[in-house]
């Protein structure tokens, strides 16, 4: 996965790689959960031990800004409970989360055409992901289950 560009948004060329791998899975091994998680960023020194120099974590403008967030999009495999990150955006303390519901639309679809198949989406209950939810019709109160 080196030499991929990862810029925010849906990751396409991880989706290319990710292709050749899903083509040796058996058909089981292809179900997957798609999870979102959302991050605090803070920008600060590292050091990197194989250069061995300091350097400054990137920080994106939208940082500068007041956007100290980024919601990552993570595809699991449910035999191997491996983890692929297929997409991130920059977001704010009071982003729209409807914004999300057309994110997970593309890459269900761009994991479809590889050959995944999307069984789950799984987020925690922030505001963002709750208005996520409803975009998608689905509400759920104080203790409701939904399965």
């Amino acid at each position: 996965m080196q030499n991929i560009q990862f810029k925010p948004g849906v990751l396409d060329e991880v989706f290319h790689k990710l292709r050749f791998k899903v083509e040796a899975m058996r058909d089981e091994e292809r179900d997957c959960c798609l999870t979102l998680d959302e991050m605090s960023l803070t920008p600060k020194m590292e050091y990197d031990a194989g250069s061995d120099s300091l350097w400054k974590r990137y920080t994106p403008k939208s940082y500068r800004y007041g956007q100290p967030h980024t919601c990552l999009y993570v595809r699991w495999n449910y035999d191997t409970m491996e983890k692929q990150t297929v997409g991130y955006h920059f977001t704010s303390n009071s982003t729209d989360g409807t914004i999300f519901k057309e994110i997970i639309l593309d890459i269900k679809q761009k994991a479809s055409e590889i050959g995944l198949h999307v069984e789950t989406v799984s987020s925690d209950m922030g505001s963002a992901n709750r208005a996520m939810w409803r975009a998608f019709s689905i509400i759920c109160a104080p203790l409701c289950e939904i399965i």
